[in-house]
């Protein structure tokens, strides 16, 4: 049964005098077994809750709520019961390329379709028994996100390692049937799912199309801890280009047929490639941006809007300011700070951080750790007045990386004060210029037991 882990203060739990270790029995009489009958449950406006306390007392509660308020709590595991694991071997996993010294949550490997559903997780559907496919259909639990890399049977069960991997285009076949709606994705690992490969799996899933809405295309991320797994390498540039250009034949081949694009090469493509992302029209409705699809392209487009708006003087009279960036976002980000450059009294320092921590292989402002902030931007902070990293570089709420490290750390270190913006055009040119208190909260993301993102270009 679920059992409270934390208390959100203002919450209607709060109000109730619910407690972390108290378990949740029942909800209207219906007994909890996993995280959708509770989210069913919850979305009522008369409720009798029964709660069982630590010390074996039960109580029942009546309470009057709004439809969609939630109970205002974190559970002490995201699907109250137990997270489905994943028991492919894939042999681009990148929870296999991590050290083994990471937090825990780090190196699950979840395969579980209810946390698609309810947070955006990419699921293989090989884990998924037929008649989850069928609890799937009868909750209308639309959309998912689906892993294919590829819809050649033989060619998945190799890649996935598992042998019932095959059985996808039948699995995607019977949600289509009952109007399941999918994202999917391949990632593209060079000489195994690229070329004709590629191609087949295009061919395959657009007849699914509406369906089946997007199939987004992402480079493989390969770190330096890879040992003993199998022999993969990054696309060259050459390779870029290829998928871009043959992402690019698809596109407008759709675009006649669906009046969609419906497939996407990530940014991380064109930034290998060194050339830029398409306009806005080539993303249909951006429906990726979590898997680093058109992230870039919203970027600049909100910088293009938000710039009549942005203060052409400092909140100050001068400022010194150091921006921390990745690799991949470095191009983005100097191309629009150099739109400040005549701003009076404004230094900005543009400080890229090479991964260290995971290998220069992984080039993502996700994945940045603050150990590797503070080993190379120290000797160029010391004389800035503020030090600007985004928020996507830390753990969900929480003012922490992916190391363990925290935001007050790393400033004690560099020996400068340190300003989490939004990842946005929004939170850079106001980070910058100082008038910080015209963004938003920092953003907040849900918390799951989902893999690092290690394809997102979101963020600088």
């Amino acid at each position: 049964m679920p059992k409270i882990g934390k208390v959100h203060s203002g919450s209607l739990a709060e109000e109730l005098e619910l407690e972390p270790g108290d378990d949740l029995v029942s909800v209207n009489g219906q007994a909890i077994h996993d995280i959708v009958d509770l989210q069913f449950a919850l979305a009522c406006e008369e409720m009798e809750i029964e709660v069982k306390k630590p010390d074996g007392e039960v109580w029942v509660i009546e309470v009057d709520k709004n439809y969609d308020e939630g109970l205002g709590v974190e559970w002490d595991n995201p699907t109250v019961d137990r997270v489905h694991l994943c028991h492919n071997k894939c042999v681009f996993c990148f929870v296999d390329q991590i050290p083994a010294n990471m937090r825990q949550t780090l190196n699950v490997r979840d395969d579980d379709y209810r946390l698609s559903f309810l947070h955006g997780n990419f699921i293989t559907l090989t884990n998924v028994k037929d008649e989850e496919l069928e609890r799937i259909v009868k909750l209308r639990m639309t959309p998912l996100n689906v892993s294919v890399h590829t819809t050649n049977p033989l060619l998945r069960v190799r890649m996935l390692g598992n042998k019932r991997s095959g059985e996808i285009l039948r699995q995607i076949e019977y949600l289509a049937k009952h109007d399941i709606e999918m994202n999917t994705q391949v990632v593209l690992c060079p000489g195994w799912n690229d070329g004709e490969e590629l191609d087949r799996t295009i061919s395959e899933l657009a007849p699914f199309f509406p369906q089946v809405r997007t199939l987004s295309v992402v480079p493989v991320g390969l770190t330096k801890h890879r040992r003993g797994l199998h022999s993969l390498r990054p696309c060259t540039v050459e390779e870029a280009k290829n998928v871009i250009h043959q992402v690019g034949r698809w596109q407008e081949k759709l675009r006649k047929e669906l009046s969609s694009s419906f497939v996407h090469a990530a940014d991380e493509f064109y930034v290998i490639a060194e050339e830029d992302v398409p306009e806005g029209s080539y993303y249909d409705e951006f429906g990726q941006t979590e898997n680093g699809v058109g992230v870039i392209r919203l970027f600049l487009d909100e910088l293009d809007e938000i710039w009549p708006r942005v203060p052409q003087a400092l909140a100050v009279p001068s400022r010194r300011v150091g921006v921390i960036t990745s690799v991949s976002a470095e191009r983005t980000i100097r191309s629009s700070l150099s739109r400040l450059e005549r701003v009076p009294g404004l230094s900005i320092d543009v400080i890229p951080i090479r991964n260290d921590f995971y290998g220069h292989q992984v080039t993502v402002a996700g994945l940045i750790t603050g150990g590797d902030i503070v080993a190379q931007a120290s000797s160029r902070v010391q004389d800035a007045d503020v030090v600007l990293l985004p928020d996507i570089m830390l753990k969900d709420d929480e003012d922490i990386f992916l190391d363990d490290y925290t935001v007050a750390a790393v400033s004690r270190e560099l020996g400068r004060p340190v300003s989490v913006v939004p990842a946005t055009a929004t939170g850079l040119m106001y980070g910058v210029l100082g008038y910080t208190q015209s963004l938003p909260p920092r953003r907040r993301y849900e918390a799951t037991l989902r893999e690092p993102k290690d394809q997102l270009t979101a963020g600088y």
